[in-house]
């Protein structure tokens, strides 16, 4: 008898531990939109940004990512061009820095161009080369800017 109720005892117990582990797998609708998300990340091969782009338009419920920001686009264009230019260090700063800009900012007079990249490089703390290569990118950026 003894054994017969504690048998018993011990398969009601297993019953109610596999219908809790059943409960669990269910996916909330949460969890069942990032697997869908993942594994269409996964068949289109993304990685790095462009995947962390493609899964927060996904998990919004949009299927195209986001475009890249108008300021997005410039900092790529003067990234290239620095890196055409071979730019390095204080030199690449300046220029993609000034490159940077808008527009609307970048037709200052040249007074007031050389001033703000001075400005920019005490604010940088630079000194000796360093500063003079900052001032040169600087100030390249500003006359390729004009043109």
């Amino acid at each position: 008898m003894r054994f017969t109720v504690a048998a018993a005892a011990i398969g009601i117990g297993l019953a109610v531990a596999s219908l809790t582990d059943a409960l669990a797998r269910e996916l909330t609708p949460a969890q069942q939109r990032m697997q869908t998300c993942n594994s269409r990340a996964k068949e289109q091969g993304l990685q790095g940004t462009e995947r962390g782009k493609f899964m927060n338009a996904c998990l919004n419920g949009s299927d195209k990512p986001a475009g890249t920001s108008v300021r997005q686009q410039r900092h790529d264009e003067c990234n290239g061009a620095a890196r055409e230019r071979r730019l390095d260090g204080a030199e690449r700063r300046g220029y993609v820095t000034e490159c940077e800009k808008p527009p609307a900012v970048k037709n200052a007079s040249a007074r007031d161009i050389a001033r703000d990249c001075e400005r920019r490089a005490d604010g940088r703390r630079l000194d000796g080369d360093d500063r003079r290569a900052y001032l040169k990118g600087c100030l390249d950026a500003a006359r390729e800017g004009e043109r």
